[in-house]
């Protein structure tokens, strides 16, 4: 069964002023169909729609991009985070993912400003690390850290391509943050995939 969630709710349980979650919700949403100031009804969320919105603000509020920023990172996202289990699954369903991907523990998302691109409609260009294994050893007497991770890339045909440069890029750890929003709002982690 699926929980929806009025704008009053997801404000105190996600610690967000109610005015600038209602501000965030008409910035990352479409105009609700059955809402509008006369109609009576008060906005009702799922669960997909609340993410999507708290994941929009974060953008703005933490990461410090623009609202057209952050509706882009949204839209080029969209796909990945869908394909990888970062949305409601009404099923409930537990498929296991395929291949190296079923060995992630976390994913950390590095968005990297696209300005100066060839290509005028990149703005962004993504790379996606899925951490497998981080853990401490000592080499040569000294304590150190191993992380085994994959990675994969959106918008890395732009050109030129520079790669993970540290100095533009912004980190979203966006497991931890699914964690979160999932833990505050007492979603069930079983239709979440990228939970299990």
């Amino acid at each position: 069964m699926i929980k929806f969630f009025t704008n009053r709710e997801l404000s105190q349980r996600l610690d967000i002023n109610l005015a600038k979650w209602k501000r965030w919700s008409r910035e990352f949403l479409l105009p609700d169909p059955l809402g509008g100031l006369r109609s009576g009804y008060a906005r009702q969320y799922s669960p997909n729609e609340a993410f999507t919105v708290h994941l929009g603000g974060h953008l703005v509020a933490n990461c410090k991009f623009s609202i057209p920023e952050a509706k882009q990172v949204l839209e080029d996202l969209e796909d990945w985070l869908g394909d990888n289990g970062f949305y409601f699954d009404v099923k409930g369903s537990t498929a296991s993912p395929k291949g190296v991907e079923r060995l992630v523990e976390r994913y950390i998302i590095f968005i990297i400003n696209g300005a100066g691109a060839k290509d005028s409609k990149t703005r962004f260009y993504y790379i996606i690390r899925g951490i497998i294994s981080n853990r401490p050893i000592r080499r040569n007497g000294y304590d150190m850290m191993q992380e085994l991770y994959t990675e994969t890339s959106i918008h890395s045909d732009m050109d030129p391509f520079p790669g993970l440069a540290t100095h533009t890029a912004k980190m979203l750890n966006i497991t931890d943050f699914l964690n979160r929003f999932a833990d505050r709002l007492d979603l069930d982690p079983a239709h979440y995939p990228a939970l299990i």
